[in-house]
């Protein structure tokens, strides 16, 4: 698609003043091409955006309605509008989900924040001047309207890396955490671990290593990681060792070294892959 637009306007020489139609052709491409995941993002953050303008325009009409109430058509025009806006929102969000994109984690992170940011602005524009309503209203709401922006940056390049490692759709207590099965002693998995975490040492900036083979466990703590696509102040890893009848059960997980670290860009899901992926390769040449 870009490679056509870019030899288009390289052979007639002009832009999209010329070609008002090109943009309108490029436009319906993209409601029209699906990835591989069978989505629509095009469609789908139509739907979003269209959903979060709906929730605004309702606290518009609740408020008109209240000062305006004599003017029922006028509100009844508006609600007609909004029932219009709602479906069409609902029907771009149902054909560009697909598999990938969460209703809770990429619909709601937008709705929710849009709704309190309305609650507040309703609240100081409703509320007398020098009310504490008034004070609440204006100052929460557009401190709000500030920082939701700057939050959601992070969040949606996070969300991103996800979708591209397949892994929109997981929860996290699932993509962070993985149990991995060995047929053979318990002093030999314990081994495998250490084994493990060794041949990914510089991979994933190991710093740190507690052993403790009484109680099974195994915790190492790596450094921080900065990429473009992946900010991360460091992961703890942690390995639960348990014999379950003739087999070594161990269950690996990743976590964030610091608590309050609200986005992890896959940075979890990759230590507990590449962790897995070294087990399941002694496995297979094993077998060999």
């Amino acid at each position: 698609m870009a490679e056509w637009l870019c030899s288009r306007l390289q052979t007639d020489g002009c832009g999209f003043e010329s070609h008002p139609s090109l943009l309108l052709t490029i436009l319906y491409n993209m409601t029209k091409q699906k990835t591989e995941e069978n989505r629509l993002p095009f469609l789908f953050w139509t739907g979003t955006f269209t959903l979060a303008l709906v929730i605004f325009l309702f606290f518009a009409l609740v408020k008109n309605f209240i000062e305006h109430h004599s003017n029922i058509s006028k509100c009844c025009l508006m609600l007609v509008a909004e029932i219009v806006l709602l479906l069409f929102g609902i029907y771009c969000l149902k054909k560009g989900k697909g598999n990938t994109y969460s209703l809770k984690a990429d619909l709601l992170p937008v709705l929710i924040p849009v709704l309190i940011i309305s609650l507040f602005l309703g609240l100081g524009k409703s509320s007398p001047v020098g009310s504490i309503g008034y004070f609440l209203g204006w100052n929460i709401g557009l401190l709000l309207l500030f920082l939701f922006p700057l939050i959601y940056f992070f969040y949606f390049f996070h969300r991103r890396e996800l979708r591209k490692k397949g892994i929109g759709s997981t929860p996290m207590s699932e993509r962070n955490k993985k149990i991995v099965e060995l047929d053979c002693s318990y002093n030999k998995a314990f081994k495998l671990c250490i084994e493990a975490l060794r041949s990914v040492k510089k991979e994933l900036n190991i710093l740190d290593l507690d052993v403790d083979k009484s109680s099974g466990t195994i915790i190492a703590k790596t450094g921080p990681t900065y990429r473009l696509t992946c900010l991360s102040c460091g992961e703890t890893i942690t390995f639960n060792i348990r014999k379950v009848n003739d087999k070594v059960r161990i269950e690996v997980i990743s976590r964030s070294t610091r608590p309050l670290v609200l986005f992890d860009y896959g940075k979890n899901y990759e230590n507990v892959k590449k962790i897995v992926s070294f087990f399941k390769n002694k496995l297979a040449k094993k077998s060999v």
